[in-house]
């Protein structure tokens, strides 16, 4: 039965087909009319978005575009219904209408996106007409930030000319208007940020965003609007920040910089060397950098390895020398200074190495020098005993040779039981590069051995709170943690004991020289000395310096009060701050004649006249600083063939202001330029012989015709020459004698 019924539904849509051929005709007449009708609504709608047709940029097509959208829809519609291969030549025909419509999709969407950026342009305009920058910045920002997503919907416009003229209606206003204040808003920013900056007292930073709105003002490239009110403003800034040095940096020899945080604008004839101290170090020139932002200085010789303060002012800024590196080729197992008992011995061990960091074969000199932390002397009774395993030597030089490894091993001993020694030992090749090291540091106390009760008034120097002792009297007083501590008969901690003890101190120790015995150590007089008043600027005292004025500090005892004289004439007090450190400041300089400083420190509530009432009456800190060029008076030229001016000649000079004291800097070498009293001149390469002589070792540059016998042979110019205080050579301060190179 059901298959009866499919094959009459069968028989009935063949006969359906078979017997309408005038609706089939009729429904394909009516796609073909359809497909028609969009392709026409595509070529009208092409026409309304090309400049070639009736586009204006500024009508939207949107009756052309809707119709066409509709006929290709119908098409579509109408295409469903037949075969897949009619489909597709159906959707074949329709490809260039559909495209048609995204292009005027686009086209519309350039449109409202070009009314939108007229909008903006009209806004940035309106801002920059007010003549007020902070307007103009908030519309700039908003103006770019869209603009920069609407100016992509105009590049989306098919074809050239009508993306040309879409853009063109309305892009270029807007870009003039960008460029015209774009210069203006980036400096505004920096100038901002500057404020911002130094509000926050972040004055590095600040200086930086100052030094980029300066560069923009600067560019020939960059166009203004608002220059006089940006150039205004920065003056503003650049004025409320502070001249402070932000940083600093060092070659490690004898030159310092400083960078500030703008300008140095105080006059040259103030820029002085005097206005600058650093720490254990003479300052003999300063010099202003080309853009005069940095101070160079010209320093005494910097250790490496060294932290250094720099102060100008009121303003102190750290810097670290680098490290040398050990080219000794002299490795020492110890580094710590040693505090031993007369009875003990210490050994020192090392390896040696050549230059190219083979073991070091050959001849090792071994010498011990006193060290004595109290007096500069040359006696230790310290003694080798052994050196390389050469037992007997008992004397205080040693030669000996490394082993096969370039190993070096020594023993050392006190030498005399019943007496403190400090000794110190170099270790020097006598072989190869012949360096030399000196090794750590031993002190030799004898220990107390009787146990007694002593009292005993201690020595600052000889406090020695990390070896728990303390020295008096020829002998090394011990505790330990098994002994009984008291304050005025007080009993109190070990830590506060040790605290407590200051130079000045009375003790009295029941003292036990067993370690299992309780030794009593009882401070019954606790003196707390005021800290020793040091002038430490300049560094050392006497100093040569050519200048107008110093800067005089130093350290005390914290909140004491320091009166400061200038070769016996009052000049004023300052008080030390709660570090110990006191700055008088800037002194004028006796010209050409030697400034005594002598310091006195007073107690709170203390005041006298020349050190009466002081901490310090008859011991003032005292610094001289003589002030005066390093100049010549006299030069003998040592002519050592008779044939004139060459190689190997000497100069011996007479320095102005012989109490002084100048010196040439041991082992420099510099230039002198001579001229032959012709107008011809040469450059001379020189060297150090002596304090007071230097050597042509070679000629840098000679004019022709330079006349080497000239009885006018004189000094015009000079280049590295300077004295033990670091003090150049001053060729127009010397006398006229003084620059001839007489015979």
């Amino acid at each position: 039965m059901r298959n009866i019924a499919i094959k009459i539904a069968c028989l009935i849509t063949i006969v359906a087909f078979i017997l309408s051929p005038t609706e089939q005709a009729g429904a394909a007449m009516n796609i073909n009319q359809l497909v028609t009708d969009a392709q026409n609504a595509g070529t009208i709608l092409k026409w309304a978005i090309s400049v070639e047709g009736s586009a204006d940029f500024k009508t939207r097509p949107y009756n052309q575009y809707n119709t066409a959208k509709i006929t290709i829809l119908a098409a579509e519609n109408a295409a469903s219904k037949l075969s897949n291969s009619e489909k597709l030549s159906i959707q074949s025909k329709l490809v260039e209408p559909k495209i048609q419509v995204k292009r005027a999709q686009a086209y519309i969407d350039a449109i409202t996106s070009s009314e939108k950026i007229v909008s903006l342009t009209n806004n940035l305009r309106k801002a920059i007409n007010s003549k007020d920058l902070e307007q103009v910045e908030s519309a700039y920002h908003t103006v770019t930030a869209e603009y920069r997503k609407q100016v992509k919907l105009l590049d989306r416009v098919y074809g050239q000319s009508t993306r040309d003229g879409i853009r063109n209606a309305v892009k270029l206003a807007m870009e003039k208007l960008i460029n015209q204040v774009n210069y203006d808003v980036t400096v505004k920013m920096h100038l901002d940020k500057a404020s911002n900056y130094i509000k926050e007292n972040k004055l590095e930073e600040a200086a930086f965003e100052l030094d980029k709105a300066v560069f923009y003002l600067n560019l020939n490239a960059a166009n203004f609007t608002f220059e006089s009110q940006l150039t205004r403003t920065y003056n503003d800034i650049l004025a409320s920040l502070p001249l402070k040095p932000l940083s600093v940096f060092t070659d490690g020899k004898n030159s310092v910089t400083i960078n500030f945080s703008k300008e140095y604008s105080i006059p040259l004839v103030g820029l002085e060397a005097g206005q600058f101290k650093i720490s254990g170090e003479t300052i003999q020139n300063a010099k202003l950098s080309d853009d005069k932002k940095s101070v160079i200085l010209t320093t005494s010789d910097l250790n490496s390895s060294t932290n250094y303060t720099i102060t100008w002012k009121d303003y102190k800024v750290n810097f670290v020398t680098e490290a040398k590196p050990d080219t000794t080729g002299i490795l020492l197992s110890e580094s710590d200074v040693a505090y031993l008992e007369t009875t003990n011995n210490r050994i020192y061990s090392a390896k040696l190495t050549n230059s190219d960091g083979s073991p070091y074969l050959g001849r090792v000199l071994i010498s011990l020098r006193d060290a004595n932390p109290d007096n500069d002397t040359t006696s230790t009774t310290a003694r080798i005993t052994s050196a390389n395993g050469n037992f007997g030597i008992e004397g205080q030089e040693a030669t000996t040779y490394t082993d096969p490894n370039g190993n070096l091993a020594f023993i050392i001993e006190a030498g005399n039981l019943t007496s403190v020694t400090h000794v110190q030992p170099t270790i020097q090749k006598l072989d190869g590069n012949q360096t030399s090291k000196k090794a750590p540091i031993t002190h030799f106390f004898q220990l107390q051995n009787t146990s007694n009760f002593y009292t005993v008034v201690i020595n600052g120097t000889h406090i020695y709170l990390e070896s728990d002792y303390v020295y008096s009297d020829g002998y090394k007083y011990k505790w330990d943690s098994n002994d009984l501590f008291f304050i005025r008969g007080q009993n109190v901690p070990q830590e506060v004991f040790e605290k407590a003890i200051s130079n000045g101190d009375a003790l009295t120790i029941g003292y036990e020289i067993k370690p299992e015995n309780n030794s009593t150590w009882n401070l019954t007089s606790d003196i707390t000395e005021a800290a020793k008043l040091e002038i430490t600027n300049p560094a050392h005292t006497p100093v040569t310096y050519d200048g107008s004025s110093y800067i005089i500090s130093g350290t005390a005892q914290a909140e004491y009060t320091v009166h400061l004289y200038l070769n016996g004439i009052f000049l004023g007090t300052t008080e030390v701050d709660d570090n110990g450190e006191w700055t008088y400041g800037s002194v004028s300089l006796l010209q050409n004649e030697a400034n005594t400083f002598e310091a006195y420190q007073y107690a709170p509530g203390n005041y006298g006249q020349n050190g009466e009432g002081s901490e310090n009456p008859t011991t003032p800190s005292t610094a001289i600083i003589n002030e005066g060029a390093f100049a010549s008076t006299e030069i003998t030229l040592n002519d050592l063939d008779n044939n004139g001016l060459t190689i190997y000649d000497t100069f011996d000079f007479t320095f102005l202001n012989p109490t002084y004291g100048h010196e040439f800097k041991k082992d420099i070498t510099g230039t002198i330029t001579v001229n032959d009293g012709y107008g011809k001149s040469a450059e001379l390469k020189v060297e150090y012989v002596d304090s007071d002589t230097l050597k042509v070792i070679d000629f840098i540059s000679l004019e022709s015709n330079f006349s080497y016998n000239s009885a006018s042979l004189i000094i015009i110019g000079t280049e590295g020459l300077v004295n033990q205080d670091q003090l150049s050579y001053n060729v127009e301060q010397s006398q006229w004698k003084g620059t001839l190179l007489s015979r």
